[in-house]
This record gives structure tokens, C-alpha cells and sequence, in this order.
């Protein structure tokens, strides 16, 4: 005896090694057991033993040990597997951000499982949206895996395919899990009622059932009409489970004309829910879904439907029996649960007898069913075996008028080699799946890790062409050869294997042949689909989704004997083998899909026409793209209407503004803010819908307030979310944000309704979640205009109308520079005063103005020459196809109507120093040609335009703005053209500011307070800022008032305190305030004034002597009293919320007496603090318990108002 290392090869003897003694008597094959306990390989005689080598030795290079002797004399031994290294299972990497191998599975599943298992071998791993699926066609493997007991088990965690039905019948003989006691209990209970001797009494009632068919399908054949197989297979195998399950006729066979019974569609139902929710994942499951709260619903409409059924039959019957006894004398399958007793008398606890109940009429119905369908197809497609079936019933001497008995069924072999033929090639279980209990190693060397779903494929084991000949042909008669019957054991499983096999498969199959048996006796069945049968993506089995067929009546039955004889002499025994069709995969109809957007400044929009865009990508027909306002939302009626149609998915893109809903959106706020006052839980029923908020987290509280607004209160008031609330947040990357999310949106919709994302992507590794919508230059018709020169008003086109619809032309009159150039703080500041001479021109102080910008002249003169354009030439765009963003060019310039200049077009129109959205980058990266010179630079895009890409700091500066990403990349200007320009450009968008200025003093001149990049220290301006402070007296500029929220305007009257904080550029607003005051001649109390006027500014500096002088006059004449802070000063109070903490008792007083607070500037530097200090205040002076709520309601009486940005 000697002691020898054994060790996988590829793996070190003395770390990962094991040692065992081995003894000159043991044979190979009990040296393999040894190992194979050891190392947990699952199959001993695949194990092979070598001489150990370096783990880079290829295997066939492997000295064999084939004998005990050559074993002992080695110190170490390595170990091969069915001849092979052992490793992990190999199968797809990478996939689609978000959503991993989604596109490897669906929606094609059976299509799918046999070319992975095809191209990766008998066993294969994929991940997607949470879940790691590994898939066999190994018959080794197979048994293994369905084999109950050390190795693998029916544990249905989340990865399991009946893992959301498991969440209904938690201890169903089904869906229990193996180590579920309930389950020990029903197996054996069950096994004894659904076995072969227990069926026998149940024939005459499904003979009875299928002469039931018989008469439906004689009303059908007469009128003519093709009939959906499926929905048939349902009413025969419905009415029989009724019968033999619950004891009860369901009616459902009574003419042509009946219908499902409600029981079997609320099962039916419940079973694709259940695949729909398996499909989205464990992380929609974990969140609140209306396939769920559906699910629970018919749960309860189940229940009731057994608790009546059980009702009923315990006061017929209240004797119990010994469970031999009961599967023979009682009337049904709850008759047997309800009354049988096992050898200790107990019974079924009734909670375990209603879900095997349920369990039994689910599965067995659906099941049966969709074996009808297939079996009736299998007759209209092979004509000759459909015949041959029908005299092999004629020969074993049935007739139609006769009863067929069970003695009789146990004879028929021709009609058993047909359904097993069917059962191979078509059988409606398809992927039974079991966990495993340890790291194991498999057949072929796979390994497997402890927890993994193993999946057994069954289409695909029962077409594996190493363990069948012309596995793809329709051939009954190959189960009368020797071969098939010395198959191997697992080669052929339909109804699964091991312990945890299907129980009922004695009862199906029972059923399946009777009603078999008799439409072959009455009729011939023609295929009527239009078109190639399809199967169902979203049924938890493998049915037929539109086979439709006809019947004729089946031929005299002297007539089959007649050309049987004649057949038999004429020898005529061989018969041309006939290939089975393999159905596609089918698809869903998609619903009407609405991008609904609200935002001030375009950003929503935008969003929305590419969600809108990628729709139509993915297979949407009807797609919208329409403001909040104008959408079937803001209507109850069309609301209402759209809901009755049963077909919708909205998708609502909303932004806020400091707390408050966009303009365009505020009559559908106070339209949600009625229905939940009015309690309208149905105002939004039947309304699918999802949210995405657009926002910045330096508004603080107000982050994202209307978005969850409308999120939360759709859902109140009776609307289904079907995804989660997106966040952007512009202080990030609110572009990758939006294209997360919406990605993964996306990836849910395809997973939903079965997708093919993969369909029409265009190229190989593309997808239609990753890959832009395909645009082609046809998309946008432009017309340029013949001209000689250009007239003077042509030159000046933009002038004589506005950008945009509401805006008037203003002229700039003063334009001063308020910090001092030698500040050693380099930044800039501007106060610019603007003449609007329009009598139409209105607005209050405290409201805001918006600008319409011009690109730099400099930069669009480098873009000219680099896209060679001519500046001068003339063109109108006539044309825009759907998928091109509303906020585009292209759109915005249609919807003008203009003829203007390639000049012009630079310089007023597009936005050439916003941010490039990953949409356009993968655009720009799909508009390049495919030669070899602009590899690099299509990587790059496509790299930055990737949904999942943390911007690469290089790239990110190069491609800011469209500007900069031509200059880095000028190889990019070669390959666009101006419609392709069109396409990838937004319109550029006004900039909205603070009024400075009070109409009081000339309601016609407005001021605005602007902060400028000083471009000594940084690499860009902002467009409008930049624009401005470019501005001339004299140069007009297009603007619009806009109304600020109306708490953040001055009280009417003089004995109201009023306390206002600013820092930055938020001195805007209350230099308007102040010249209003002035204006109204309001003093402060010092002055002879009623009440305190307070003004607290921070700025970083004593360098704006203007603006101080500016201030200080107003001090001086009693308007205001003033306080300032300088964040660059080295004093302990540098900040203006650290002077109204010193002020704390004079702040509370005010506030006491009715006064108002108003705040201005950015978000997280002024917002935060001060809403802190005046927390800290009521709480420390006021003696107030919750300050949070104190504040929140001095902002809901309109005494706390914030004009803040990011």
C-alpha cells in the first residue's frame, strides 16, 4: 500500500492535492469512487488518471495510468475528466451594460439554448439581469443533474425559472422546494393517486371528455372555420382536469361556442405573469410591481374557487380511507387529498391539499394542452404518419363509435411511437432546473459552483445528434428499432427525471392519447396559419402562439384498410423521412409608447425624443413625443380613453426649479394636487407609466421635488409604475445618469415583451439598447437657394424675428465690469443694463429675463473653414423624419419655417458650446465611413458615448462642446455634411437670470447681474455669460421675461420685516428689490421706516468698489441696512449665514413679527447654509422642538422663498 497525491491537472499536488492510500487489490474503478468522493466529481468513471506534468502540458500529451500498479509507483497523480481539463463552464462574456447576456436568452429561449450549447459544448454559463443560468444537452450530465439526492436538488431560489410561482404556492408538490417537508409529505401521497393503477379508473371519464371534443369540433368542421389549436387543447385538457381533479364539469366542452372557464384563466394568467416577472429579474421582483400585486389578486380568486369545490365535497363524502384505498374508490384528486390517511391515519393539512390542488389544475391543464396543440399540429404536418396513426387505431380495432377501454390503450404502440416522436422535437416542458449543494465537478471536466441553477434543455438533450440519427426528422418508426431502445437512459426525458420528475406523466399521458385517439378516428387536420407557426416567448412552456388549424372528416374506415392491404403487398414498408419544422420564436404586441417631458430650458425635451428614438428602435410603432401639459395625462377623458385601450407606456421626463414644477407644468401640478385632495384613486387606473427626474443636488431640499411629485402621486391615484424613478443630477453627469437608466429601462421593455435586441442592430456585437437609432441623411431634406449676393436684410434675418416664439428684441445700453481688474481673485461680474422698447414688455422685481446667446464669431469662423461651408450660402430645411430629437436643429428649424444662412445656422442657432449628450456621440461615431482611417476616432466616440463609461478625463475635456471635440478632432469634420449637422446638433437654448432692476423705475429698461469666467484662468466661458460679456452698447439681443415663483416677490406693504441673504451673483435679484424699495420710498426704521429691511451679502473679496458704492447709497438713505462677509477674509465669521447667526435675536424678532426671508444665489453655498442657521435659530432662540418642520412651514405661508441654482 502506498500513499499517492491525487490532483486535478492544471492544479499544484502539494497545496490543492489529496492523498489517498492505494492498495494493490483495489480495482481502477474503486479507485475512482475514492477520488471522485474526495474531489466531488459526480460521475467516477469519467475520471482518467496521468502522470503529473506542468500544468501547461496539453492533455493529449498526458502520460495514462491505466492500472493500480502504474498509480502507486507515481507521487503524485494528475486527474483528467471525460478526458479534459477541468475549468469553468464556458459560455458568453461581456453582453450589454446593465443587463449582461439578456440578448444570449431571449426571447428566443429554445433557438438560443441550442446554438450556445452548440458553440460552447455540453455545458454553458450565462449572466443577465441578475440572475447565472448554466445550461446541459449532456444526457451525463442531465441525469445527474435531475437525480435528487448528494449532488443536486429542486431548490427555487431566485435564478429558478418557477421562482415567482413558488411565491403562490410556496408548499405546492411543484414548486416546494426538495428540502420542504411539505413536499416529502405530498410525493407521497400524490404518487400513489396519479399512478398507472389509479388512472385506469379514470379512462372512461376522459373518453367521455374527448367525445365531448368531438362533437365541438363536428359544429366546428361544419361552419367551415379555422380555430387557434391551442385554445382548443385548453378546453379538452380543462374540462378533464375539472373532471378528474376536482370532480366538477366546467362546461367548457359543451358546444363550439363555450368558453375557458375562469379558473383556468386565472392559471393561465398567473403562469405568464410568472414568466414575465422570472424575465425582469430579482431586482424588479424586490420592488413593488403590478405583476405581483395582479398575481396576489388571483391568488385569492383561486382560493375561493377550492375552498367552494372542497366545501362541496366533504358533504358528499366524509369517510376517510387508507391511501391505497382512496386512489381507487374516490371520485377525484381533492376527493383523494380530502380523504386519504397514510399508515399512521394522518392526513394532508388542508392548506397543502388547496396548492397541490392548484398546483395539479395548472400544471396539468397547461401542460396537457400544449401537447394537443403540438400533437394536432404534428398530424396536418406529416400527413403519411398522421395516416399511418390512423390505421394502426383501425387495425388495433378502434372505432368512433366505440368506447376505447384501458386495456386497449396499453396496445397501441404505433400511437405511442407518435407522441413520444412529438414529445421529442416538441415537448411543452423545456428547461427543468435544479440547484447544486456543492462546487461539483461535471461530465466534460465543467465546473460548477456551490448554489448554481443548473438547467436541463430538454429540446435540446432530445435532438443531441451524438445520441440520435436525423434528430431534426419527424420518425415514429425510429422507436421500434434497437438502437432508440438501447438509448441512453437520460437521452430521452420529457417529462424530466429523479425524484422530483413530473408525478402527473401517467395521467397526461393517458389523456393525451385518448384525445388523440379520438380526433384521429373522426377527423384530418389541415394547418391554416398564416404564415410560419411561432411559440410563445412568454409562456412558461413551449406552445404553439398562433397555429390554427381546419378539420376535415377523416376517411371510411374501409378505405384505410384497403390501402393498408395494398400497401403491405406492394411492399411498400420504406417511406420518404420528412423533416420537422422548427417554430421561431414569437413576439408581443407592442404598446402605444408617449415621451412626456416638462422642463424650462429644453433639457426634458430632449430626453424625451430620445427615449422616443430608442422606442422606435426597439420595434414601437405608435411612439409620441409631447409636452406634460398637452399629453392624455393632464385630460381625465383621454386619459380614460387611452387606459380603456389596454395598450400603454408612458414615459414622463420632468425637471424643478427651486421646489416648484417647470412653467409649462404648473396647471398639471395643481391638477395632482386636486385629485389627491379629492381622494381619486382611479384618476390614473390603467395609466403604465415611469418617471425620470432632472435636477441638481445644489438645490438641496428641492432636489428632484416634481419629479417625485409626479412619481409618487400618479401611483396614489391609481397608476401602475413600471420602473423605477430615474435621478439626474447636473452637478455630476446628468447625461450619464439619463443614459443608465434609460438602458436599463429599455433593457426591461425588451425583456417584457421578448425583444430581440440583437435583431436590428445593423452589425455584428450591435444591439439596439447600446447602439444608436440609425439615422440616415434622408432623414432631413434640406433646399439651398440660388443667389447672387446677399441683401442687406438678409444679412441681418436674424434681427427681424425672434429665436424663438414670446422673446423681443432688446437693445444693450450699459455694460460695467464690477470687479476690479487688478483683483488678485481672478473672476468677473457684470451689471448690463438692456432698453426693451416693445409696449408689451412687462415684469415685477424679483422676476427673471432670459437671453437668447450667440456663439463666439471667432469660433464659428474656425467651424466654417473646417466644415467647409460656405458662410454665405442659403438653405431651408423642408423635411425631418421621426426619430430625429425634437430638440435638434433639424427639428427646431422646420418648425421655423426660415430661410437663413450657413452663417447664421453657426452662429444664433446651434448650440456649439453646450455639453455633446452620449446619444450624439454614438451618433457621430455612426455617421463615419468605414474606412480604415477613422477606426480610432469611431472607437473614441462610441468608448464615450457608452452607456456605462465613467468619462475618461482626456476625452471628456475633447469632447465638452462640439466646438472643442472639431478642433481636437478635426479628421471628424471630413465626414459630415450639413444634414448630418443638423441632426446631431441642439438648438441652442435661452440662459434665464435674476432681474436686478425694478419696473418702477423705467419699466423698460431691465438689469441683469452676470458672473463671467475670467479667461485667464479658465479654459472656456459659458455660452450666454460668455456672449454678454462680449455684448457692445448698442448690439441688440433677443429676451423674454419670465415670472419668478410668486412668494419671491416684496410684500405690498411698508410694515412687513424683510430679511434677504445673497452671495455671488445673487445679489442680482436684490439690487432689484433695492431699487423697488427706493423706488416706493420705503425707509427703515432707523429712517423713520415701519419695519427692518435687511440686506446679507457675501461675496469672496473687497474688489467690486462699484457694486459696494452701489449698495452703500441705499444704505445711506435708509432703504436698507446692510451686512457683508468675505469668504477670503481670515475672520471667523466669513459667510452671510454666519452673520445672521450673529444676528440670531434681531432675525427671530423680525421673523416673529410676520417678516419674510428671501435667499438668492448658488444652491450649496448660500441655500444650505442658511436654511441651517435659520434652523439652529428657531430652535436655540425660538425654542422651537422641530425646527425642520418650523421651516417647512414658514415656506408653505410664502414667508421662506429661495431663488438658488446649481
Amino acid at each position: 500500500m502506498a500513499v499517492t497525491v491525487f490532483h486535478l491537472h492544471g492544479k499544484s499536488p502539494d497545496s490543492e492535492g489529496v492523498s489517498v492510500e492505494v492498495a494493490y487489490t483495489q480495482s481502477l474503478d474503486e479507485l475512482r469512487k475514492i477520488i471522485a468522493s474526495k474531489l466531488s466529481i459526480v460521475l467516477p468513471n469519467t475520471i482518467s488518471f496521468h502522470r503529473s506534468a506542468s500544468p501547461e502540458t496539453a492533455t493529449s500529451d498526458l502520460q495514462v495510468l491505466d492500472s493500480v500498479e502504474l498509480i502507486i509507483k507515481e507521487r503524485s497523480v494528475a486527474i483528467l475528466i471525460s478526458g479534459k481539463k477541468v475549468r469553468p463552464v464556458p459560455g458568453p462574456t461581456g453582453g450589454i451594460p446593465f443587463i449582461g447576456g439578456y440578448s444570449e436568452i431571449y426571447p428566443d429561449f429554445l433557438g438560443n439554448y441550442q446554438r450556445l450549447l452548440s458553440k460552447y459544448g455540453h455545458m454553458v454559463h450565462v449572466s443577465y439581469l441578475g440572475k447565472s443560468v448554466y445550461l446541459t444537452d449532456d444526457p451525463d450530465c442531465a441525469g445527474v443533474v435531475l437525480s435528487e439526492g448528494e449532488f443536486y436538488s429542486k431548490e427555487i431560489g431566485d435564478n429558478h425559472p418557477l421562482f415567482p410561482l413558488k411565491s403562490s404556492l410556496p408548499n405546492g408538490l411543484f414548486t416546494s422546494d426538495s428540502s420542504n417537508p411539505s413536499w416529502s409529505t405530498s410525493h407521497k401521497f400524490m404518487m400513489t393517486a396519479m399512478g398507472a393503477k389509479a388512472m385506469r379508473n379514470y379512462v372512461r371519464t376522459m373518453d367521455h371528455t374527448a367525445n365531448r371534443l368531438i362533437k365541438c369540433f363536428d359544429e366546428i368542421l361544419n361552419k367551415g372555420d379555422s380555430v387557434n389549436a391551442f385554445f382548443w387543447g385548453l378546453r379538452a385538457a380543462g374540462q378533464t382536469i375539472g373532471e378528474v381533479g376536482v370532480g366538477m364539469d366546467l362546461k367548457m366542452l359543451d358546444s363550439a361556442d363555450s368558453q375557458i372557464a375562469n379558473i383556468f384563466q386565472l392559471i393561465g394568467r398567473n403562469l405568464g405573469l410568472a414568466q414575465t416577472l422570472f424575465r425582469k429579474g430579482s431586482f424588479y421582483r424586490a420592488l413593488p410591481n403590478p405583476e405581483r400585486r395582479e398575481q396576489k389578486m388571483m391568488e385569492t380568486q383561486v382560493i375561493s374557487f377550492v375552498d367552494t369545490q372542497s366545501e362541496r365535497i366533504l358533504k358528499e363524502s366524509q369517510r376517510d380511507m387508507p391511501i391505497d384505498e382512496a386512489a381507487v374508490s374516490t371520485s377525484s384528486l381533492l376527493d383523494f387529498m380530502l380523504h386519504a390517511t397514510d399508515e399512521q391515519g394522518r392526513k394532508m393539512d388542508v392548506g397543502l391539499v388547496h396548492e397541490n390542488i392548484v398546483t395539479f389544475l395548472g400544471a396539468g391543464q397547461v401542460t396537457t394542452s400544449c401537447a394537443l396543440s403540438w400533437l394536432w399540429f404534428c398530424l396536418a404536418t406529416f400527413p403519411t404518419q398522421a395516416r399511418k396513426l390512423y390505421a394502426s387505431l383501425i387495425a388495433a380495432g378502434l372505432r368512433k363509435d366505440k368506447e376505447i377501454t384501458a386495456e386497449e390503450l396499453g396496445k397501441l404502440e404505433y400511437l405511442d411511437w407518435f407522441i413520444k416522436e412529438m414529445q421529442r422535437l416538441y415537448n411543452p416542458a423545456f428547461q427543468p432546473t435544479r440547484q447544486a449543494h456543492k462546487d461539483l465537478i461535471m461530465p466534460g471536466g465543467y465546473l460548477v459552483p456551490k448554489g448554481s441553477q443548473v438547467t436541463v434543455a430538454l429540446h435540446s438533450v432530445m435532438i443531441n445528434p451524438e445520441h440520435w440519427k436525423d434528430p431534426l426528422t419527424f420518425d415514429p418508426e425510429r422507436w421500434g428499432t434497437e438502437e432508440v431502445r438501447k438509448r441512453h437512459k437520460y437521452a430521452y426525458i420529457p417529462f424530466a427525471a429523479g425524484g422530483r420528475g413530473c408525478i402527473g406523466f401517467n395521467f397526461a399521458l393517458q389523456e393525451i392519447k385518448i384525445v388523440l385517439a379520438r380526433v384521429v378516428l373522426n377527423f384530418q387536420i389541415e394547418n391554416t396559419t398564416e404564415g410560419a407557426v411561432i411559440y410563445d416567448p412568454d409562456f412558461s412552456l413551449y406552445r404553439p402562439l398562433n397555429f390554427t388549424m381546419r378539420l376535415h372528416k377523416q376517411v371510411e374506415v374501409e378505405e384505410i384498410i384497403t390501402e393498408t392491404k395494398s400497401s403491405a403487398k406492394a411492399g411498400e414498408n420504406d417511406e420518404k423521412k420528412t423533416s420537422a419544422p422548427q417554430p421561431a420564436v414569437g413576439a408581443r404586441a407592442l404598446p402605444h409608447f408617449w415621451a412626456v417631458h416638462a422642463s424650462n430650458n429644453g433639457t426634458c425635451e430632449g430626453m424625451a425624443g430620445d427615449l422616443a428614438a430608442k422606442a422606435r428602435h426597439l420595434g414601437f410603432t405608435d411612439v409620441h413625443v409631447v409636452r406634460l401639459a398637452d399629453s392624455p395625462l393632464a385630460d381625465s377623458s383621454q386619459t380614460a380613453a387611452i387606459a380603456d385601450e389596454n395598450s400603454n407606456f408612458f414615459v414622463i421626463c420632468v425637471s424643478t426649479y427651486n421646489g416648484e414644477p417647470p412653467d409649462s407644468a404648473l396647471e398639471f401640478s395643481d391638477m395632482l394636487d386636486g385629485e389627491i385632495k379629492k381622494g381619486n384613486s382611479k384618476r390614473f387606473d390603467g395609466i403604465n407609466y415611469c418617471v425620470f427626474g432632472a435636477g441638481n443636488t445644489q438645490w438641496g431640499t428641492t432636489f428632484q421635488a416634481f419629479p417625485k411629485k409626479v412619481d409618487a402621486n400618479l401611483a396614489a391615484l391609481g397608476g401602475n409604475r413600471i420602473f423605477e424613478k430615474g435621478t439626474g443630477d447636473s452637478n455630476a453627469d446628468q447625461d450619464a445618469d439619463f443614459t443608465e437608466w434609460s438602458t436599463r429601462l429599455c433593457a426591461a421593455t425588451a425583456a417584457n415583451f421578448g425583444v430581440d435586441v440583437t435583431g436590428g442592430a445593423g452589425k455584428a456585437g450591435a444591439n439596439a439598447l447600446t447602439t444608436a437609432p440609425a439615422h440616415s441623411t434622408d432623414d432631413v431634406k434640406i433646399q439651398f437657394s440660388a443667389r447672387a449676393s446677399v441683401s442687406e436684410d438678409e444679412a441681418k434675418s436674424f434681427l427681424h424675428q425672434p429665436p424663438v416664439k414670446g422673446f423681443l428684441k432688446a437693445t444693450l445700453t450699459e455694460n460695467v465690469e464690477l470687479v476690479d481688474h487688478d483683483s488678485p481673485i481672478p473672476r468677473g461680474m457684470r451689471l448690463i443694463t438692456f432698453g426693451v422698447p416693445d409696449a408689451s414688455f412687462t415684469y415685477r422685481e424679483g422676476d427673471h429675463l432670459e437671453v437668447f446667446p450667440e456663439n463666439d464669431p471667432a469660433v464659428v469662423e474656425r467651424l466654417l473653414v473646417a466644415l467647409n461651408f460656405v458662410a454665405d450660402a442659403v438653405f431651408e430645411v423642408k423635411e425631418v423624419g421621426t426619430d430625429a430629437n425634437p430638440t435638434s436643429l433639424a427639428a427646431f428649424l422646420l418648425d421655423r419655417g426660415q430661410k437663413i444662412t450657413l452663417r447664421d445656422l453657426l452662429l444664433y442657432y446651434a448650440d456649439l458650446a453646450g455639453p455633446i449628450q452620449r446619444s450624439s456621440l454614438l451618433l457621430l461615431a455612426s455617421f463615419l465611413p468605414a474606412d480604415e482611417k477613422f477606426k480610432k476616432l469611431r472607437e473614441m466616440l462610441e468608448a464615450a458615448g457608452a452607456p456605462s463609461a465613467a468619462p475618461d478625463p482626456a476625452i471628456a475635456k475633447t469632447t465638452r462642446s462640439f466646438a472643442d471635440l472639431i478642433t481636437s478632432q478635426p479628421l471628424l469634420a471630413q465626414a459630415l455634411n450639413l444634414q448630418k449637422l443638423l441632426i446631431i446638433l441642439r438648438a441652442t437654448q435661452p440662459r434665464r437670470y435674476s432681474v436686478a432692476s425694478s419696473p418702477l423705475v423705467d419699466p423698460h429698461a431691465v438689469k441683469l447681474c452676470v458672473g463671467v469666467e475670467d479667461i485667464r484662468v479658465a479654459d472656456h466661458q459659458g455660452l450666454c455669460s460668455g456672449f454678454l460679456a462680449r455684448g457692445k452698447v448698442g448690439s441688440v439681443v433677443w429676451v423674454r421675461a419670465r415670472s419668478s415663483q410668486e412668494s419671491f416677490h416684496l410684500p405690498k406693504e411698508d410694515d412687513v420685516p424683510v430679511v434677504m441673504v445673497a452671495a455671488g451673483t445673487g445679489i442680482s435679484a436684490f439690487l432689484g428689490f433695492l431699487e423697488h424699495r427706493n423706488a416706493q420710498g420705503f425707509k427703515v426704521q432707523e429712517h423713520g421706516g415701519k419695519s427692518p429691511f435687511r440686506l446679507y451679502y457675501g461675496t469672496s473679496y473687497h474688489d467690486m468698489p462699484s457694486l459696494r458704492k452701489l449698495i452703500r447709497a441705499y444704505a445711506d438713505d435708509g432703504t436698507v441696512l446692510v451686512e457683508a462677509a468675505y469668504s477670503e477674509e481670515d475672520a471667523p465669521r466669513r459667510f452671510a449665514q454666519h452673520i445672521l447667526l450673529r444676528d440670531a435675536l434681531q432675525i427671530w424678532s423680525d421673523i416673529s413679527n410676520g417678516g419674510h426671508v428671501y435667499v438668492c444665489g448658488s444652491a450649496t453655498r448660500v441655500g444650505d447654509g442658511v436654511r441651517q442657521s435659520l434652523m439652529n435659530i428657531a430652535e436655540q432662540v425660538g425654542g422651537e422642538a422641530d425646527p425642520v418642520a418650523w421651516l417647512a412651514g414658514l415656506k408653505k405661508e410664502g414667508r421662506y422663498s429661495e431663488d438658488v441654482f446649481g
